[in-house]
């Protein structure tokens, strides 16, 4: 695949919006072309050719190097191809994408995969508050698609998560599953407070068992779970280490919630 490659030459003086710099969109322009290319910079445009040494040939994957946290919006929208982010992914990373991958190589800011859609968003570091959330004015957040935060993430992971899946390495905040209505999140560090309020359907699970679980979900006794080699096996094609993690759920403690809500929901703690 061929892939063009992005250099950011040096900190923006205010916001910098990076979701124009898309593969789709620049796959059929030429080098000259591309660095003319306009970017809401602050309050004022600058060019790309001002901002970022531009170099490779433009295909089906875009690399954006030394992005720091002024920069937004990169991957918005997105409906295929691929984009390899080193540095900070900054805010709202991936926003209703719909097909592609973007890889970051890096921490993000809040916002990460907000109403998601559909593709693959893998970080190697840490991200902020709503990852999966939904996008201001929606009833739903993410509705597809797969985010992999090898790090930990922030408060109110998966808002109101409509289907899909998150794979959490390390810890998270308080909040998680806020509101969820479908969908699957796995977390292998530490939960925050206040897990799966208002959760109507859909499955946590949880490596570490949080301190309290909130009073709307009842223990239903250990099962095993003829279900987790199937998950494994689809985690695996994203990454092999996860999908080994998963066999501690073979066996699982079962609790239901949010009673509040109908009780559908599920939270699974390894049964060691």
């Amino acid at each position: 695949m061929t892939r063009l490659e992005l250099t950011l030459s040096a900190a923006p003086a205010g916001a910098l919006d990076l979701s124009p710099l898309q593969p789709a969109a620049l796959a059929a322009l030429s080098l000259e072309r591309i660095r003319r290319l306009k970017l809401h910079h602050g309050t004022r445009t600058a060019s790309v050719g001002d901002l970022f040494a531009v170099n490779g040939e433009p295909g089906g994957a875009i690399a954006l190097r030394g992005i720091t946290p002024a920069c937004f919006g990169i991957g918005r929208g997105m409906a295929g191809g691929r984009i390899e982010v080193s540095g900070h992914g900054g805010q709202e990373l991936g926003r209703e994408m719909s097909a592609g991958e973007i890889h970051l190589r890096g921490s993000a800011g809040d916002g990460l995969a907000l109403g998601l859609r559909g593709g693959l968003v893998r970080v190697k570091g840490n991200a902020g508050a709503r990852v999966g959330g939904a996008v201001p004015g929606a009833v739903h957040g993410m509705k597809g698609g797969t985010v992999i935060v090898d790090g930990d993430i922030g408060e109110r992971g998966g808002e109101r998560l409509r289907r899909g899946l998150i794979i959490v390495g390390g810890d998270c905040g308080p909040y998680l599953a806020d509101r969820m209505v479908a969908g699957t999140i796995a977390v292998f560090g530490a939960a925050g407070n206040n897990v799966g309020l208002g959760m109507r359907r859909g499955t946590l699970l949880l490596a570490h068992p949080p301190e309290v679980l909130p009073t709307t979900f009842n223990p239903c006794g250990n099962f095993e779970l003829m279900f987790v080699p199937v998950f494994a096996r689809h985690v695996g094609e994203f990454d092999r280490n996860y999908a080994r993690k998963l066999a501690a759920f073979a066996t699982a403690q079962r609790w239901c919630g949010d009673m509040a809500h109908g009780g559908k929901g599920e939270i699974l703690l390894p049964v060691s």
